[in-house]
């Protein structure tokens, strides 16, 4: 069952043989992440070739425990949130000497993978779709979306954030 595992996990197809390994490695959990990804290495190193270092098994398996479920939009989406600032400014005062401006913090979700999922999906010995890309900015309300919908996502993203024009074109001159 962990050599078949380690196949399904290598691979985009996902036939209905697969789904008896899967399911046993998904429901490999613990109470602390760290200790859920032991359990999974344990279990894919159940198969008698996931030693075997010529063939760079141990790296393969080190990716899937590492990226296997944890790169598709839903994951990154909720993992990959960083804390941003941006000026705003409310306009001049009433002194006209200066705008009233702050400092707002918000957030908003990372555009670059995180590397276990760049491991997982480059590794020589998967078959793996990308499963998500990244749509729109990181400032403006960007997201990961699956790979499937990523053309609709980015022209609707693109339609809600049209390029800005400059506010006074007439000054450059």
């Amino acid at each position: 069952m962990a050599c078949e595992a380690i196949l399904c996990l290598s691979s985009s197809q996902r036939p209905d043989e697969c789904s008896a390994s899967l399911s046993r490695y998904f429901n490999i959990t613990r109470l602390k992440w760290s200790n859920t990804v032991k359990a999974r290495r344990s279990f894919l190193n159940l198969c008698p070739t996931a030693k075997d270092v010529s063939a760079n098994m141990p790296q393969l398996v080190e990716d899937i425990v590492n990226g296997a479920g944890r790169c598709n939009a839903d994951y990154l989406n909720r993992t990959q949130r960083v804390q941003l600032k941006r000026k705003v400014c409310k306009g001049w005062d009433n002194s006209f000497i200066s705008s009233s401006c702050n400092t707002e913090t918000y957030y908003g979700i990372k555009n670059s993978l995180p590397n276990h999922c760049e491991t997982y999906w480059g590794n020589n010995y998967t078959d793996v779709d990308i499963a998500a890309k990244y749509v729109g900015t990181m400032e403006q309300n960007g997201r990961w979306v699956p790979n499937k919908d990523f053309v609709t996502e980015q022209a609707r993203w693109e339609q809600m954030h049209p390029p800005k024009q400059e506010e006074y074109p007439w000054l450059k001159r």
